[in-house]
């Protein structure tokens, strides 16, 4: 028992360790790039391309609602009732 949990840590930290350097490396290239967009633009363009951020960003998370507990559900459901091969 005790290997299969030291396994499944592992498989755990490994993605966890990819995760977190994806979204370090993502943050450093977006800041690249803002500071390339801001040397390029004016103040009021730069602006109006941070409020589109923002508004993409909200409504991004506002379309995403319930997503994850919605397709758990769904899933669960249809293995149910036995339509394992439609999934």
């Amino acid at each position: 028992m005790s290997e299969i949990v030291n396994q499944s840590l592992q498989k755990i930290a490994k993605g966890t360790g990819i995760v977190f350097i994806g979204t370090i490396i993502g943050m450093l290239l977006g800041f690249v790039g803002r500071i390339i967009l801001v040397r390029f633009t004016t103040q009021t363009e730069y602006g109006i391309y941070c409020l589109a951020l923002v508004i993409i960003s909200i409504f991004a998370t506002i379309s995403t609602l319930g997503l994850k507990e919605g397709s758990t559900r769904y899933i669960a459901y249809f293995n149910f009732m036995g339509w394992k091969k439609v999934l």
